[in-house]
Parts: C-alpha cells; sequence; structure tokens
C-alpha cells in the first residue's frame, strides 16, 4: 500500500470519527431544545463537546478544515471531499443506528420541523447561513490554537459554536444528522448540500484571508510606525 493510500485512508478513517463526535453533539441538542428554551441554550453548549473532542484529538472535520485551503497546495481540495464524505457516512451511521433505539422518535420528531425550515428556505439565504457558520468554526478552531490560556481554549471552542446553533447557522455536517432523522431526501437536498459545502468553506477561507491582509499590512506598517517614532524622539 503506497503512502497516498494510507493519507486517504486515515483522512477517511479519520473524518468518519469525526461525523460521529458530530452526530453526538447534534442529537444532544436536538433533544435539548424540543423541550425549553433555557434547555436550547444548554443544548446549543453540549453541541461543542463534539468539536472540542475533534480538535482534541486531532481528528478530519470538513468545516474545521476548509478555513486552511490559502494555506494548502490545490491538491487539498481532494483530502476536503474525502474529509467530507467521511464526516457524513460518520454522521449518517450514527443517526441510523440511534434512530432504531427508544430516543429515536424523540429525535425524529425534533429534527422534522428543522429540516422542514431549511428546505423552505431560500438558496442564497442558506448560502449566506452557511458562511457565517464558516466563520465560526474557523474562529473555534484558529482561536482554541492561537489561546495560551486553558480556559481561554475551551471558551474559544464552545462560544462559537454554540452562537452558530442559537443563529441557525448552516453546518453541512451537522445537517446530515438532522436530515438523516428527518428521512428527507432528494435532488433539492443536494442541491443545498452543495450551498452549504461551499459556504462553509467560502466564510472560514474569506475570514482567513482578511485575517492575513491585516497581519501583512500590519508589517509593512510596522517599520514606518518605528521610523516615526525615532524621529519624534
Amino acid at each position: 500500500m503506497n503512502s497516498i493510500c494510507k493519507k486517504y485512508i486515515m483522512i477517511f478513517t479519520s473524518a468518519f470519527l469525526s461525523g460521529l463526535c458530530i452526530c453526538f453533539g447534534a442529537s444532544v441538542y436536538l433533544i435539548c431544545q424540543a423541550y425549553s428554551m433555557a434547555l436550547k441554550v444548554v443544548g446549543s453548549f453540549m453541541f461543542g463537546i463534539g468539536l472540542f473532542t475533534i480538535i482534541h484529538a486531532h481528528l478530519w472535520l470538513y468545516t474545521g478544515k476548509a478555513g486552511y485551503i490559502l494555506d494548502n497546495k490545490p491538491k487539498y481540495f481532494i483530502d476536503l471531499i474525502v474529509c467530507f464524505i467521511g464526516n457524513a457516512l460518520g454522521c449518517f451511521v450514527l443517526a441510523m443506528l440511534l434512530k432504531q433505539t427508544r430516543i429515536g422518535d424523540s429525535l425524529i420528531e425534533s429534527a422534522t420541523p428543522l429540516v422542514d425550515a431549511k428546505m423552505a428556505d431560500t438558496w442564497y439565504s442558506i448560502l449566506i447561513l452557511a458562511m457565517m457558520c464558516g466563520v465560526m468554526i474557523y474562529l473555534a478552531v484558529e482561536g482554541h490554537k492561537k489561546c495560551e490560556y486553558p480556559l481561554g481554549k475551551v471558551l474559544f471552542v464552545f462560544m462559537p459554536v454554540s452562537l452558530f446553533i442559537l443563529c441557525s447557522f448552516e453546518h453541512v455536517v451537522a445537517n446530515v444528522v438532522y436530515f438523516t432523522y428527518a428521512g428527507e431526501f432528494g435532488a433539492k437536498v443536494v442541491l443545498y448540500f452543495l450551498i452549504m459545502f461551499i459556504g462553509n468553506a467560502l466564510g472560514a477561507v474569506a475570514f482567513d484571508g482578511l485575517l492575513k491582509l491585516v497581519s501583512f499590512l500590519k508589517k509593512e506598517e510596522e517599520p514606518k510606525m518605528v521610523e516615526e517614532e525615532n524621529q519624534e524622539q
């Protein structure tokens, strides 16, 4: 087995495990949000357990990796596609298993109106909401990476996740869970998932690109600022 095959098997297996983690988070959110607004908020934070596990286990999650397209070569797109397939399969398999349990009816009942609202939405609304979700996941991953304090690392993961959940931003991987529970499939579903797939990446890449631009401009201005300070002295 050559190194390329091993690489993609690793990505797929890692992504499959990430899909399981996202399914756990999405499932507990569905159960919580069915009861009250207070529990919905709690559920939005508990959803973050999935991403927190993914980050610390160094697993592949499409929405977490898409923000780094600018740092990689074009073949990175293949990595992302393999990653999403693994994520989606992990979500689908676990969601199908949970549908067969005693909590299955509750999950289906909670997911169905959520999915109906998404399917009734316009494509451009889905795109914008997906872009905003991409930004939130990028902030969670990058914030956790850059923050030096343990509590800050935790907050950087859970706060953006809670925000995107409560704002109903579109997370393409989590939506595999919701749509599987609701049993919603079809051509329009495929189209909307493609839009979410693109939107999540666009939001993350745009934010990453703007941060890189700010960093570049700061470096360009630093010598001038130092020179001006020296002249004033």
